[in-house]
């Protein structure tokens, strides 16, 4: 199981792929087969091609996005993340409050990412 440290480096590592817009750093963050809900209640994106194809479907509606830690608490071989999401698209940019949840798996890649947000409560905060 990888240590606490470990956990926390590789969530900073997905943090900074994203700033950095480096899909293959990102990608290197999951297991083969792992699963992410994005959000919470839609249906996942699995394994490596699910995840990429949804970052390449991102990318299409945003210019950038950025991701800005608040609070990273390790417990086990999990982590929770809350932070901020600053996106930027053609004609506006918001600013979206997320609670990610990740499961390491015993190579410190994610097998399972959990994100909570709610796109209701960020519309008002939108700038357009």
């Amino acid at each position: 199981m990888p240590t606490a440290d470990e956990i926390r480096a590789s969530v900073e590592a997905y943090i900074a792929a994203v700033n950095a817009n480096d899909k293959d750093t990102f990608l290197d963050r999951f297991a083969p087969d792992a699963v992410w809900h994005d959000p919470v209640g839609a249906p996942p994106h699995v394994g490596r091609q699910g995840i990429g194809a949804f970052w390449d479907q991102t990318r299409t509606m945003a210019r950038r996005f950025e991701m800005i830690i608040d609070d990273l608490v390790v417990c086990g071989e999990e982590a929770a993340v809350r932070l901020r999401i600053q996106v930027d698209f053609d004609g506006g940019s918001m600013e979206m409050d997320v609670i990610e949840i990740f499961l390491a798996g015993p190579d410190g890649r994610f097998t399972e990412v959990k994100a909570y947000w709610d796109m209701a409560r960020e519309i008002g905060r939108a700038h357009v």
